[in-house]
């Protein structure tokens, strides 16, 4: 029953979840057996009782991202040690659009200081516009406007999270659109 579903023919983005505190040891078997991943870390600084240490933790916790042939190669990430399943939405594997984790990336490597993870349900929607100008040009985002800043919204319904990240309005232009 495979037909002319996309899901078939065309590499996308999924989510794995890990053993838990497995992100970065999976990450690095991803990269010995060539298989294209993404894990987004956010460095912080922990505290322990001699000494302060930044340390780079995974932005979503036992999960990680993951680029392949879904039925022909699930298998080859799911036998790997640290890989505990994929994340299902309505029965079918939860595929994550790349402009999202191009936006998730453009968010920690350029705007860290706000970067910031929350639960789903403690944002409200707000509106879609198509970027034309700026690091982020022709990808279409989600962004609640406030006074001279700009919040870029990034959500993970899968994982019930919304990553959210903080730009000066003169740094990108937009055009509104409807979706």
């Amino acid at each position: 029953m495979q037909g002319n579903d996309p899901i078939h023919s065309e590499r996308h983005w999924f989510v794995v979840y890990t053993n838990p505190r497995a992100e970065k040891k999976l990450s690095r078997l991803f990269k010995k057996y060539k298989i294209e991943h993404y894990l987004p870390l956010v460095s912080k600084k922990q505290k322990w009782s001699d000494r302060i240490k930044t340390v780079e933790l995974p932005c979503f916790q036992s999960y990680i991202f993951v680029k392949i042939l879904f039925w022909q190669e699930r298998v080859n990430v799911l036998q790997l040690p640290g890989a505990h399943h994929f994340v299902f939405e309505k029965g079918k594997p939860a595929i994550v659009d790349e402009t999202i984790l191009f936006g998730l990336q453009e968010g920690l490597t350029n705007h860290s200081e706000s970067f910031e993870i929350r639960q789903e349900e403690a944002l409200q929607k707000g509106k879609f516009v198509k970027v034309i100008s700026g690091p982020l040009v022709g990808k279409v985002l989600e962004i609640e406007k406030r006074k001279n800043k700009v919040t870029v919204i990034l959500r993970f319904p899968m994982l019930n999270q919304v990553a959210t990240y903080e730009v000066n309005i003169e740094e990108i232009d937009w055009e509104e659109i409807q979706k």
